[in-house]
């Protein structure tokens, strides 16, 4: 059935991870000289089921959320050098969400197992994916204005050379009455910057640019207040940028013997390369912590692609490093960390049997200075 096809083949590009503590990712400043540093962030996190289960069957680990449901996906790798206040890396990043509503995520269940609803149903299908990716050099400054209390800001800029863009919105309807009466419309607006069609006629070609800024206030021995803004300012052009828009519509009276619908769609589509200015939604980090002794605690929100990730996390600093443990009331995972002055280590999850998990994070941090 091409209109679940249409839907699925968001599914298949779906995306998703999760923030922990802000110290651990704000750029770190080196008072005394150069310093050598890489970082690794990887999230992903589902509302509906474990994102290595979405091409499988869904006969397991399937509970969409009522109302909006999403997918979030966060990659990071960063290798850099820094000297006093200067900051300069490279950066592989990788974005993206994929939000469905729970009626359309039941039709692709339903479709998946080859199976009829026990009674007539109507679906509503409204399902959209947007996902960037691009590799590029960083360059930041940080710059403080006044004594130990007073607060830090952090500004940067990088450039992406030939990043990659996803935009599918995918909308119809589904109305089942009987095993001889069933019907579907669906359209699809797809914008992929690796997408290739018969007869295409250029290659896509892209630059990007974005702008970060980052606040680090020590307010006093005991309260300490951080702020991040990703993408502050960004904007990402492509020329040729390949573009499927198609639309479908059938009355279907017949199934195959594996439940399949048998049909003859009206379909309606065209292909085309524009030329297009993108600006990719900006990500917003609040995290305030109390010190007390060798223990911390923070509270953290994280707002990404319209979702927020509130984190609660405790840790305790010792002579074998910094101890921490979180927890994501969004979606009820549990991280674990470790770090001391050279290297760092994160691990988050909902579940232990990762197979089941909806939330996978893994983040490294390494650092040398001299």
């Amino acid at each position: 059935m091409f209109s679940s096809r249409l839907i699925f083949s968001l599914f298949c590009a779906s995306l998703s991870q999760q923030a922990y503590a802000l110290d651990v990712l704000a750029p770190q400043k080196s008072d005394e000289g150069w310093q050598v540093f890489s970082n690794l962030d990887l999230w992903e996190a589902s509302d509906f089921m474990p994102t290595r289960k979405i091409e499988g069957d869904w006969n397991t680990d399937f509970s969409p959320k009522d109302g909006p449901n999403f997918s979030l996906r966060r990659l990071r790798a960063e290798l850099g050098v820094g000297y006093k206040e200067w900051r300069l890396n490279l950066e592989a990043r990788q974005e993206g969400m994929l939000k469905a509503s729970s009626s359309t995520l039941a039709f692709v269940k339903a479709y998946k197992q080859a199976g009829l609803p026990q009674q007539a149903v109507n679906y509503q299908l409204d399902a959209q994916l947007e996902s960037w990716s691009g590799f590029g050099l960083r360059a930041g400054r940080w710059f403080a204005f006044g004594g130990e209390y007073q607060p830090r800001f952090f500004a940067s800029a990088v450039y992406y050379m030939n990043p990659q863009y996803r935009a599918t919105q995918a909308t119809g309807a589904a109305s089942y009455v009987d095993n001889q009466h069933y019907s579907f419309s669906a359209s699809e607006l797809d914008v992929n910057s690796r997408y290739q069609y018969l007869f295409q006629q250029f290659e896509p070609e892209a630059r990007g640019y974005s702008s970060s800024l980052a606040m680090d206030w020590q307010i006093n021995p005991a309260w300490r207040m951080q702020y991040q803004l990703e993408d502050a300012y960004n904007r990402f052009a492509w020329k040729n940028l390949p573009e499927l828009q198609q639309s479908l519509s059938s009355a279907v009276v017949q199934y195959d013997s594996k439940g399949y619908l048998n049909y003859q769609p009206l379909l309606q589509g065209v292909n085309r390369q524009r030329t297009r200015s993108i600006s990719v939604p900006q990500t917003h980090t609040a995290r305030l912590a109390y010190q007390h002794q060798q223990w911390e605690f923070a509270a953290q929100v994280r707002h990404f692609y319209g979702v927020n990730l509130p984190v609660l996390s405790v840790a305790n600093h010792s002579a074998y490093g910094r101890f921490d443990a979180s927890f994501d009331t969004r979606y009820k995972s549990v991280g674990i960390g470790w770090s001391n002055q050279f290297v760092g280590v994160h691990l988050q999850t909902d579940n232990l049997n990762l197979s089941s998990a909806k939330v996978l994070g893994l983040g490294v941090q390494a650092r040398y200075q001299f």
